[in-house]
Order: structure tokens, then sequence, then C-alpha cells
């Protein structure tokens, strides 16, 4: 069994010393500039002001998965072997398992790379799966980004019966009221996992649909809330009719890969990325609703044994340049992004923070470190 080393990356600052006493014009500069450079690595500093200010028309969001925890069986093993060993590249710095410490530390590490907010994946009745929320709102380092509420109802999982529902909307409606919960205009922001799942679990019917948002809505309401901006979770291979999403604000995907057979070799990850961006270019033609590109940042689910094909993890240069073909996207695109009162707002979703079993991962590890956060920085920070 590997053991849960938990490493931190230290936040590079200016270790020069500073002059003490009565001293002359040149060292009276050297002070000022070094004391400027401390004041830009400090989180909330100068620095970070800039960072905030230029990035202020992107919303940055990833996919949070807390499917991590140590009693066996567990997501670190297939078929009652631990996986590790065979990919220690993937093993994340920050904590592998989702406790507290964990994401205090993945807080800290997303929010200084320029990621605004984590899309937190919740499911009913789905006990320590839902640890990523109740650390989140547990979290000292909470007010430094911002974070959602994505409700998984594929198979096993769903609405439930109407008692269910409503009890349901109001645990989500509590979170929604913490100070940093995203909003749009005031609108708290929640998707629905799986659109097509959310109509079968409903019999087909619209009004019993709109019957459970609207009592989503009514809790949000009775909890001193704006009416949520509620998504639903779609497939880029398809855009869905304009009836079939009449009764969402707007909808988005969490992943997705071309469909070609699993071979023992990996295939390119300009294939996976090319995939995505057809679906992007295919809803911002074609949707009759507001369209959030979702960007996978790797997809390779050996370890778990999945029958679908795997692709390369992706260079600097692929993913850097993935990420400024979203962000070129939402430049030219009106129907990308998330719908606002004075337009639309450029978001993008990122898959994932820490599926390490399925390969999609922002997260710090053993073989990427800080690759992937530097350039979501790079791309959306300066």
């Amino acid at each position: 069994m590997v053991s849960n080393t938990l490493e931190t990356v230290e936040p590079r600052v200016c270790r020069n010393r500073v002059p003490g006493g009565w001293f002359p014009l040149g060292r009276l500069v050297k002070f000022l500039l070094l004391l400027l450079c401390a004041t830009a690595a400090r989180p909330g500093g100068a620095a970070d002001a800039k960072v905030t200010a230029a990035r202020s028309d992107y919303l940055v969001g990833i996919y949070y998965f807390a499917g991590w925890w140590p009693e066996s069986p567990n997501k670190w093993e297939t078929g009652g072997r631990d996986w590790r060993p065979d990919y220690p590249e993937r093993i994340p710095l920050l904590g592998q398992y989702n406790n507290q410490e964990t994401m205090d530390r993945e807080i800290v590490a997303a929010s200084s790379h320029g990621v605004d907010f984590f899309q937190i994946l919740w499911y009913p009745k789905g006990g320590p799966l839902n640890e990523g929320l109740r650390t989140f709102l547990a979290s000292t380092n909470a007010g430094r980004m911002k974070f959602t509420i994505e409700f998984v109802n594929h198979p096993p999982f769903g609405p439930g019966t109407e008692g269910e529902w409503e009890a349901t909307c109001k645990e989500w409606c509590t979170a929604m009221k913490h100070a940093s919960y995203l909003k749009i205009d005031g609108r708290p922001v929640f998707k629905v996992h799986g659109l097509d799942f959310f109509h079968q679990q409903n019999g087909g019917d619209p009004a019993k649909i709109k019957s459970r948002l609207d009592t989503f809505r009514r809790v949000a309401r009775e909890n001193g809330l704006a009416s949520p901006l509620i998504s639903g979770g779609v497939m880029p291979g398809g855009v869905p009719p304009p009836d079939h999403v009449a009764l969402f604000d707007f909808v988005t995907t969490y992943m997705d890969m071309p469909n070609l057979p699993q071979r023992p070799e990996v295939y390119p990850y300009e294939l996976l990325i090319q995939h995505a961006q057809d679906g992007w270019l295919r809803y911002a033609e074609h949707s009759s609703k507001p369209y959030v590109p979702y960007v996978p940042c790797g997809w390779d689910p050996r370890p778990w044994g999945d029958p679908r094909p795997s692709f390369a993890v992706p260079t600097r240069e692929a993913w850097t340049a993935a990420l400024s073909r979203v962000k070129a996207a939402l430049d030219k695109y009106p129907k990308l992004g998330i719908p606002g009162e004075g337009g639309r707002k450029k978001m993008l979703l990122i898959y994932a923070w820490n599926e390490f079993g399925e390969g999609g991962i922002m997260a710090p590890t053993r073989g990427e470190r800080e690759m992937k956060l530097e350039a979501v920085r790079e791309v959306f920070g300066k």
C-alpha cells in the first residue's frame, strides 16, 4: 500500500534581507523594490489584485470529484489491488484522500493559479462521495475562491421521491448561502449532471420536470436566495432540440471522448481536445441555450480497467494550446458561456481536478507537479 505522504509546494517569495536603519537614496530604492516584491508574493497582495483584474472577463472552473478515502475497498484499488505503484506519476502532492487538510491545500493551489471555482460533484445519499462539499464549507481558506454544486444523477443515483427531492433542495440551498458560493448577478449557479437522465427519471414528462425545478426555485426563495441558474449536462456530439432544454438556463458537458476502439497504445491528446472543440462549435452555432465549454486535461482510465480508449497526457505546450483554443472560442462565439443580466459571462469548465483513476487531473501530482495550473495562470491570469 502506498503511504499517504502529503507534500506541499511552497510559493516563491523574495528572501533577500532588507537593510535596516538610515540609508542613502540608492538603498532606499532597493528597499522599496524588495517591499514591492514581498507584497506581490503575498496572497492578497498587489500581484493578486492585478491578476484578478486581468482575468475578470473569464470564469475558470474545475470539476471536483471527492471519491478518495483510505478505507478498503476504495478508488485506489482495482480488483482488490492498489494500482498506485503502477501509476506513481498520478499520486497527488496535496493529499491522497478527501479530508480537510487536503481541501485546505487544494484551495490555495487552485486559487493562486487563477482558478475561480470548484464545481463539486454531489451524490444523493453519497456519504463519503460528498466530502468535497463538506470540507470546502469547513475550510478556513474557502474565501479564496468560489464553488458550485453539480447534482450527479446517473444510475444508480437519481432525484428520489418528491419528499426526498425537497429535502435535497434544502440541503443545497443551505450551502448556497455560503459567502463563497458562485453567483451570477446574485443567482446561484447549479448543474444537473445528466439532462437525459433527468428526463428519464421524471418519465419524460415536461410537467413533472418543471415541478421538480419549481420546487428547487421555491426552496431557494424560502432561503432568501435568488432563483438559481440551472444547467443541464449534455453530450458534445449532438445538440438537443429546444423543447428538451427549455426548462434549463444553460447547458454544459462533464466529459466525453472520441468513439475509438481501445488499444494497447494511447491515442494522441490532439484527438481528445479536437473532439471537445468540435462540440463547442456545434453548440455555438446550433444550441438554443448558452453552452459552457468543457476542456479535457486528460483521459486515460486504464487503472480502473475501463474499456474505453485512452489518450496521451498533454505536454505543457499542448495543454497551453488547448486553453488558448477555448479562450479564443469564448471570445468569438456569444453563445458560449453562462447567461447574465449584462450579457453572457465567459465561463469554461475543466475536466477535472482529481479524477486520478480516469486520468483527468489538474491537482499537482508527482509526475506533473503544477504544470497544468501554471498554464491556467499563463493563459487567463496575466
